[in-house]
């Protein structure tokens, strides 16, 4: 169990590396899996996890992400 924030964590996190898709979940780029246009300009993502999680990412995150990404 971590005793930090995310706030906290996300600081000491290598940006390049690590991305905040929203108020529960940091992810590495290399957890990323897929990542297909979803309805309202949103994004789903498709984690590498045991059971390929999807995460809705908001629209107000789409462009810091793609930018992220590339």
């Amino acid at each position: 169990m971590v005793n930090q924030s995310l706030t906290s964590i996300e600081t000491d996190l290598n940006p390049e590396h690590f991305f905040r898709l929203n108020r529960a979940v940091i992810v590495h780029i290399n957890g990323i899996n897929d990542n297909i246009f979803h309805t309202n300009c949103s994004l789903k993502l498709i984690l590498n996890t045991y059971s390929e999680t999807e995460i809705i990412l908001v629209r107000e995150r789409v462009k810091d992400f793609k930018s992220w990404i590339d």
